[in-house]
C-alpha cells in the first residue's frame, strides 16, 4: 500500500494524543455534551447519537449475559461506556487522551456507574486483555490504511468474537467534502478523516480471520460513517 512506507505509528499516536488533549478535547467534549452548537457541529452531534443508538441495538442483539465484559476502545468522554455500564455490562474504557479519560470517569462517577468501568489511558494498538466484545467508534477514521490494519488486528485479537466499529469507506464525493471543509472557519473544521478503500478493508478482515455480519451507513448532515459488525469466522 502506498501509505506503508511513510506511516510512523509512534508519531501518529503522538499527534493524536496532542490533539485530543488539546483543542480536540474542548471541541469534542462540546459536541458530545450539551453545549449550544453551530449548525455544522449540531449535525455531527445528531449523527453520532444515531450511530450510537444503532450500535447499542446491535450489542443487545448479541445476547451477551449481563456482566459481560466489553472493551470501549477510544472511549472519548465515555458516552457509550456509561450507557453500557448502566445496562449491566462491565466495561474497559480506553482512550489515548488523559483528558478524555478524566472526563469519562467524572461523568461515570456522577451517574453512579464508575464501579462498572475500568478506565485506562492507552492506545488502541497497545491495549491488552480479553473481552466478550469490542467496540470502537469514530476512532479508526483517524488512521490511514496501514495504521488502520494494525490497529484493527490488535482490537480483533482482544475479542472472543464480535467487534462493532466505525470507519470511513472511500468515496469521491466525501473526499471532495473533506477538501472543501478545509476552507471552513478553523473553529468549524473537523479533524482529518482517513478513508479506507474496499481492498484495504478486505485485507484487514482476511488478516484477522474476521467476517462482516452487518453494516450500515450512517449519514446525517456533516456526519458520515460506516457502522460495521464483524465476527471471527
Amino acid at each position: 500500500m502506498s501509505s506503508s512506507s511513510s506511516f510512523n505509528a509512534k508519531e501518529h499516536q503522538k499527534m493524536l494524543r496532542s490533539y485530543f488533549n488539546g483543542n480536540g478535547f474542548s471541541r469534542w467534549a462540546s459536541i458530545y455534551g450539551n453545549d449550544k452548537l453551530s449548525t455544522v457541529r449540531s449535525t455531527v452531534r445528531q449523527g453520532h447519537a444515531v450511530m450510537m443508538d444503532e450500535a447499542f441495538a446491535w450489542i443487545e442483539k448479541l445476547n451477551l449475559p449481563k456482566g459481560a465484559t466489553i472493551l470501549d476502545a477510544g472511549c472519548g468522554t465515555g458516552l457509550f461506556s456509561i450507557r453500557l455500564a448502566e445496562n449491566g455490562y462491565r466495561v474497559k474504557a480506553v482512550d489515548i487522551a488523559s483528558q478524555m479519560v478524566g472526563k469519562a470517569k467524572e461523568d461515570a462517577t456522577a451517574k453512579g456507574v464508575a464501579n462498572m468501568i475500568d478506565f485506562e489511558v492507552n492506545t488502541i494498538e497497545e491495549v491488552k486483555g480479553q473481552y466478550d466484545a469490542v467496540v470502537c467508534f469514530d476512532v479508526l477514521i483517524h488512521y490511514p490504511a496501514e495504521g488502520f490494519v494494525n490497529a484493527f488486528q490488535n482490537l480483533s485479537s482482544l475479542t472472543k468474537s464480535p467487534i462493532i466499529f466505525t470507519y470511513a469507506p472511500y468515496n469521491r464525493i466525501l473526499a471532495f467534502q473533506h477538501w472543501l471543509g478545509g476552507y471552513f472557519p478553523k473553529k468549524e473544521r473537523r479533524t482529518t478523516i482517513q478513508m479506507i478503500r474496499d481492498e484495504q478493508m478486505q485485507e484487514a478482515m482476511q488478516s484477522t480471520k474476521m467476517a462482516v455480519k452487518t453494516k450500515k451507513k450512517i449519514s446525517f448532515g456533516f456526519y458520515h460513517t460506516m457502522l460495521m459488525h464483524a465476527e471471527r469466522r
